[in-house]
């Protein structure tokens, strides 16, 4: 993994001012297109039917999700729908406009911790 080196100007903390931070240099997103095409290099299977799986994993995982049920992507990790929610004094105040915001969390296995873990690092100048 590469990493740049940056100037940013801290305003909070304990001691503001000019710092010196190691930033990653992030690669081109990855989108379903090329993982098939990687896939397909190193399997007997062809890119046609990775695509299809890929497309059908995706609308299956976001109708899980939908329905309140968290998704585990092998040793990945796991996708989890959670919302930002407002508390209110009484249940009955408790109402559709009192959920303020729906995401999805992202908590990566102890697999994929150990391997960023154990990245190598390479300073790009």
């Amino acid at each position: 993994m590469e990493f740049k080196k940056v100037k940013r100007n801290v305003t909070v903390g304990h001691t503001p001012g000019v710092k010196y931070m190691a930033q990653i240099v992030r690669g081109e997103t990855i989108d379903f297109n090329k993982m098939a095409d990687m896939i397909a290099e190193t399997s007997t299977i062809s890119k046609g039917d990775i695509l299809a799986v890929l497309e059908q994993m995706q609308t299956t995982a976001a109708w899980m999700m939908q329905a309140g049920h968290s998704v585990r992507f092998g040793d990945l990790g796991i996708f989890t729908p959670t919302a930002k929610v407002k508390a209110v004094d009484t249940e009955e105040k408790v109402t559709v406009e009192t959920i303020q915001r729906m995401y999805t969390r992202f908590t990566p296995s102890v697999d994929l911790k150990q391997k960023m873990k154990s990245s190598k690092i390479v300073w790009k100048e």
